[in-house]
């Protein structure tokens, strides 16, 4: 009854369910002020509200944050998942409909620098007008783009106060190590967009071999990779998870490789490696390397973490991110892994449950054999 009168508020909301068990999760997407926005909707004790989480796109959650006063009450008042997702619906919209009325009122008092709008004008046509992705209406801001050697788009973000070009602008760029360079007055924007375009030439091997690790590989972290990222957590067939870390000067050589899961598992892989890391070759593929000096397989890519996610998510939460990490705490006997988040709230609320300075121990959730886990800070 709880589900169907869910379902039927929120029509476009998927439930993810476990066999005679409540949904614990939501997917899909809910009506913002008019327009769908993407959401995920953790409902660990379904239909009760309790422990609810929603992860949204980053448009979303910049309205949450602004609101989150107003949204933690909400919460605290509602009894149910579905009183409180529409709440939030409510909170969320009404932010939307202010903010495009205080929008569309600040556009009409624009006032423009009349000599900052003809030297931007000036420089962006220099650079050519098939650059320039996205100008703000008072010209304080535009949005560069460009493609690589590879076909890849990235694009500089760029911020000038009204002393531009003699003071130099704010850039923000998809890099790893982020974007640095000498600003030159007499070039202006387009010393900034050369010194861009030659560190993008620099990294096309570090990008090309990422790629490939994407495209061959089910990747665990980041959930969605962005250009400055220079690592990628893997799982491998014995449900080790391997984080590598490559060098964006020579990604093609030996990566950083560290090992999460129970120890009777990682030990011996950590003993092979001591043996076989002068075997990297790199003439190999990314991931044939690291299995051949692993000696284990990489599970690969067959359309996203979903399918395997019964396997490596967290038996607590059902998730496999939560609060920005992943299960990385093990049980070493039945080598099931937990979010150390999870697995301290589950051992707190048992009785029989024993806490040093530090560490707090109980039975696991999953084998009832005694499991250990750090006292979060």
């Amino acid at each position: 009854m709880a589900l169907s009168e869910f379902c039927s508020h929120f029509p476009l909301l998927c439930p993810r369910c476990r066999p005679s068990k409540p949904p614990h999760e939501f997917c899909g997407f809910v009506d913002i002020g008019g327009v769908d926005r993407e959401v995920r909707v953790e409902t660990p004790h379904f239909p009760r509200v309790e422990g609810m989480r929603i992860s949204s796109d980053t448009c979303l959650q910049e309205l949450v944050v602004s609101h989150m006063d107003q949204l933690l009450e909400a919460q605290k008042t509602s009894s149910t998942a579905l009183e409180y997702l529409q709440k939030f619906q409510k909170v969320c919209s009404e932010a939307v409909r202010c903010d495009n009325r205080g929008r569309e009122e600040g556009e009409l008092q624009v006032e423009l620098n009349e000599s900052l709008v003809r030297c931007l004008l000036a420089h962006l046509e220099g650079l050519g007008w098939s650059r320039v992705q996205q100008v703000s209406p008072n010209f304080t801001s535009f949005t560069l783009q460009t493609r690589d050697a590879g076909e890849r788009v990235h694009l500089l973000r760029v911020r000038v106060a009204d002393g531009y070009p003699h003071e130099e602008p704010t850039v923000e760029a998809d890099l790893p190590g982020g974007f640095e360079f000498i600003y030159e007055p007499s070039e202006g924007v387009a010393g900034v967009v050369r010194v861009w375009e030659a560190r993008l030439a620099s990294l096309q091997e570090f990008w090309d071999v990422m790629d490939q690790i994407d495209k061959a590989a089910l990747v665990l972290d980041p959930p969605t990779p962005c250009r400055h990222h220079t690592f990628r957590r893997l799982l491998l067939g014995n449900q080790v998870n391997v984080q590598v870390t490559l060098s964006p000067q020579q990604p093609r050589h030996l990566p950083q490789c560290l090992l999460f899961g129970p120890s009777k598992r990682t030990r011996p892989i950590n003993t092979r490696l001591t043996h076989t890391y002068e075997e990297w070759d790199a003439e190999r593929s990314f991931v044939e390397n690291l299995e051949h000096l692993l000696g284990e397989s990489v599970v690969r890519e067959c359309g996203g973490v979903e399918g395997v996610e019964q396997e490596v998510e967290c038996p607590i939460c059902y998730s496999l991110h939560f609060q920005g990490s992943l299960p990385d705490q093990p049980c070493e006997h039945c080598c099931t892994p937990f979010h150390a988040a999870c697995l301290y709230d589950w051992l707190s609320s048992l009785p029989a449950a024993r806490q040093s300075i530090n560490i707090i121990t109980g039975e696991c959730p999953y084998c009832s054999k005694n499991i250990t886990c750090k006292i979060p800070v």
